[in-house]
């Protein structure tokens, strides 16, 4: 019982320092009367980003929070753009994609992303699109709406051509759409680019950490109870399009165990979602998920640590393992704690 609160402690503690990191970068906003002011703006998730904007105009003014109907649009300097609009009666930001003949904007919100669209001509429009699992007698099929179909073919109706490669956009996302819009533009608009304010980012980029340390295990059915030295490699898969704070953990990790007095060479694969903090010299991070015993079983695994900045992309890096037996019949619910480590090593950022 003292584990399972400590821990909850811990997830509590790790949840809200995390929440309180800040990661401020140049940019500006522009107000109502349509005054530029350069300073820095605090770049968090999109849910949070179509709400309000926190900015700073110098390091030595505190933050200021605006919220859509107090400025016109705020942007990160060669990167994302935010504009103010009216939905059904409320404000929010959304995300300016692409500028041109046609816009795209972009919002998530509790209901999941939506696009929209405009044209000089035509209002702000949403590229209306759903998907659910329906039912016909004993079977089942995924059901995907073409709403948005017709309505890209009636703001891009001038450019008969175009009309293929809407027809092939199965789900409206950020990559298809600003493609479609960037090449109406082209088809219609000889003398002048569009402008796409979307930073381009990598489907994935993979980070290398080489690793180091100790150990050790409680009561854990296949291993003697013991400290053992641990060391492998661990690869970090960046998933800049999900969050830009967010990695897939996983890699080997080996020791040499006695069971039963025998030794025995095990191999760790973890496999967690991990956040790393991407500013500042000491750079904490997190990690939840599952390692993978070979040749047994499974557990539960936190990770806590952080990335020091030593030289240019290369960091030293310590992590804290914990690791928990599941409850049974619940495989993702710890039951107590069987396993932890310490582990020093470097970090590479491609």
């Amino acid at each position: 019982m003292r584990f399972k609160a400590l821990l909850l402690l811990g997830f509590i503690i790790t949840t809200q320092c995390l929440m309180a990191q800040t990661d401020y970068r140049p940019g500006y906003i522009i107000s109502k009367t349509g005054d530029t002011v350069v300073g820095e703006i605090d770049y968090r998730g999109d849910l949070l980003m179509g709400k309000s904007c926190y900015f700073k105009a110098n390091e030595t003014d505190g933050e200021k929070e605006y919220l859509p109907t107090d400025i016109l649009a705020f942007r990160f300097i060669d990167s994302k753009y935010y504009v103010s609009r009216e939905l059904a009666g409320e404000h929010f930001f959304l995300e300016f994609l692409i500028k041109g003949k046609v816009n795209i904007y972009y919002l998530r919100n509790e209901n999941g992303d939506h696009y929209y669209l405009d044209k000089e001509d035509l209002p702000l429009t949403e590229i209306t699109y759903e998907e659910q699992v329906k039912y016909q007698g004993d079977k089942h099929y995924l059901y995907q709406s073409r709403i948005h179909v017709g309505i890209l073919n009636y703001y891009m109706q001038d450019a008969p051509d175009i009309a293929a490669k809407i027809a092939k956009v199965k789900v409206p996302d950020n990559q298809n759409l600003v493609e479609l819009a960037e090449d109406y533009h082209n088809q219609v608009c000889q003398g002048e680019k569009c402008i796409i304010y979307e930073k381009k980012q990598p489907f994935t980029k993979v980070n290398i950490q080489v690793v180091g340390g100790i150990t050790s295990f409680h009561k854990f059915d296949y291993v003697d109870d013991h400290i053992y030295f641990q060391a492998g490699f661990i690869a970090h898969f960046w998933l800049p399009r999900a969050n830009e704070k967010l990695f897939l953990r996983t890699g080997t990790l080996f020791s040499m165990i006695r069971h039963n007095g025998e030794q025995e060479l095990i191999y760790k694969i973890p496999l967690q979602l991990e956040y790393i903090y991407p500013r500042n010299k000491i750079r904490p991070k997190v990690a939840i998920g599952i390692i993978h015993y070979n040749p047994f079983g499974q557990t539960i695994a936190l990770m806590l640590g952080a990335n020091i900045k030593v030289y240019k992309k290369f960091f030293l890096s310590l992590d804290y393992d914990l690791e928990m037996s599941p409850t049974g019949g619940i495989p993702v619910i710890p039951k107590r704690l069987i396993a932890q480590s310490f582990l020093v090593g470097m970090y590479y950022q491609f």
